[in-house]
């Protein structure tokens, strides 16, 4: 499902990844670890696209990654960075906000369909009429989680997902996660409460 060939990815003043390789195959749930700066978060913005690879090659369900295969590769995964740098002022708005482009207006999930999955996440309904600044980072954090899951893509790329969550709800997420079984999950964590839940590990070794 995801399959990465020899690539490296180099900034002026580093190289995260340097000749890396692997395959993670349809339904697996794998974790990345590595030390901070290691390059995981290079790496699944690299697969989302959003980072260019210096060298090598990425493929997502057999289709290789380059600008003009984007928006078809893009159709088939969803993608949650460690912080959302967005300008929203409600809960409701946080949920809905990925469903207000073009390719997900068609599959914007009814009012139910968002609470069945803020109940697996331990988030109440009410929630969902809050400003997010009544709100925690964690509950910030499994709200952006929900809106991301509502997309049922193929496959997730969750950058740290559990960074700001207390024990039980990172146990909700771990259920969650592997409950998914026809989902390819890609993760970043130093988390090793998520990381244990997880099937494989690749981890990252810096080589500069």
């Amino acid at each position: 499902m995801i399959e990465v060939k020899n690539i490296t990815i180099q900034y002026p003043t580093e190289t995260p990844i340097q000749d890396m390789s692997f395959l993670i195959r349809k339904g697996e749930k794998v974790c990345l670890v590595g030390e901070s700066g290691s390059g995981k978060s290079s790496l699944l913005n690299a697969i989302a696209g959003f980072v260019s690879l210096t060298t090598g090659t990425i493929l997502v369900d057999h289709i290789s990654l380059h600008p003009k295969s984007l928006p078809e590769i893009r159709k088939k995964l969803a993608w949650l960075p460690q912080e959302l740098n967005l300008e929203l002022d409600t809960v409701l708005n946080l949920v809905y906000y990925p469903f207000s482009f073009k390719e997900n207006k068609k599959i914007r999930p009814s009012k139910q369909q968002v609470q069945n999955v803020f109940a697996t996440l331990l988030l109440e309904a009410p929630l969902l009429e809050k400003q997010l600044s009544e709100i925690s980072g964690g509950q910030k954090q499994r709200v952006a989680l929900a809106s991301v899951l509502l997309l049922n893509k193929a496959i997730l790329l969750l950058d740290e997902p559990s960074a700001a969550l207390d024990d039980r709800a990172t146990k909700a997420l771990s259920l969650l996660l592997n409950s998914l079984t026809n989902t390819t999950i890609l993760i970043s964590s130093h988390d090793k409460r998520l990381i244990d839940n997880m099937e494989r590990i690749i981890e990252i070794k810096n080589k500069y």
